[in-house]
C-alpha cells in the first residue's frame, strides 16, 4: 500500500516538479535580479504547494506503518525492517526515508514537522 501512496502522489505531482525544476533551471540562468526574485517568490508558493499535498501522505504512510507493527511481533519486525527496539517515535525517520524515492525528495526537517510528535525522534 504504501508504494502505490508514493507511485500516486508522484504521479498527481508531476506537473508542480516539472514547474519547479523549469523555474529553478531559470532561476540559475538569470542575472537579473528582479527577474530572480520573482523566480524565487514563484519556486517558493510551489514549493509549499507540493509540500501541503504531501503532508495527508506522509501521515497515511505513518499510520500505516504504526499500524502494520502493532500487528507484528519484534522477532517480525526485525525480519521486515531490519530494526530491533522499535518504537514509535522512529516513524518519522521510516517516513523521511520512503519520501527519498519521490521524485521530488523533501528534505528531513519537512517530514518531521508534518508529523504528529508521537512519530519523531526523540
Amino acid at each position: 500500500m504504501i508504494k502505490e501512496l508514493i507511485i500516486s502522489f508522484d504521479y498527481h505531482s508531476g506537473k508542480t516538479v516539472k514547474k519547479l525544476r523549469k523555474l529553478e533551471l531559470e532561476k540559475k540562468t538569470t542575472t537579473d535580479k528582479e527577474i530572480t526574485n520573482r523566480l524565487k517568490e514563484e519556486i517558493e508558493i510551489l514549493q509549499q504547494d507540493y509540500e501541503a499535498k504531501l503532508k495527508p501522505v506522509a501521515l497515511e504512510i505513518a499510520f500505516n506503518i504504526n499500524s502494520q507493527m502493532k500487528n507484528m511481533s519484534d522477532d517480525e519486525i526485525f525480519e521486515k525492517y531490519e530494526v530491533r527496539d522499535v518504537t514509535s517515535s522512529m516513524i518519522g525517520d521510516c517516513v523521511y526515508k520512503i519520501c527519498q524515492k519521490l521524485e521530488r525528495q523533501p528534505s528531513h526537517k519537512i517530514i518531521l514537522e508534518m508529523m504528529p510528535e508521537i512519530f519523531k525522534p526523540n
